[in-house]
């Protein structure tokens, strides 16, 4: 029962990382926590547990700054930025859709840079393309983030069986 619920939310986490209504890394975590619960930390130790809770907050922020770095190196300033990373929150949640976190990324800075720094159309466009360019990138950087963690997880799994092979 343990590793087939593990194995779920880790499937579900994965498909999160890449479409981005489901958080991703965060469902991996939790399987993987779930799993350690249910085997009393025997083969998932409590440093592990916090190691993954470690790449897992690495995988979320980093999906921010990644998002904020793209737009930031296709011209948009402090506000487009800001604008970038609410519209990839809001996204999220007032779109949840696949998609909805991109197209809030480019509204963000689009909007942002046009009302707040009164840039061109076509200088704020940039930016808000280049919100799009780091939210794609973030998607794979958690994508990355999530294999790792269920690399590592299943590593510790195969290390404690007694014959070296895992039965799923």
């Amino acid at each position: 029962m343990e590793t087939a619920l593990l194995i779920a939310l880790c499937l579900v986490g994965m498909i999160g990382t890449l479409i981005p209504v489901l958080p991703g890394s965060g469902l991996i975590f939790v399987g993987i926590l779930a799993y350690a619960l249910l085997t009393n930390f025997q083969i998932i130790t409590v440093s592990a547990v916090m190691t993954l809770l470690g790449l897992m907050l690495v995988g979320t922020i980093g999906q921010f700054f990644i998002t904020s770095l793209g737009a930031k190196v296709m011209g948009a300033g402090k506000y487009g930025i800001i604008g970038a990373l609410v519209g990839f929150c809001l996204g999220l949640f007032l779109i949840p859709l696949p998609g909805g976190s991109l197209l809030g990324a480019f509204a963000g800075a689009f909007l942002c840079e046009l009302a707040f720094t009164l840039k061109s159309q076509q200088e704020s466009l940039k930016a808000g393309i280049g919100a799009v360019i780091g939210a794609i990138l973030s998607l794979f950087f958690e994508f990355f983030i999530g294999l790792i963690m269920i690399i590592y997880t299943l590593t510790l799994i195969w290390n404690s069986a007694p014959t070296r092979g895992i039965i799923l």
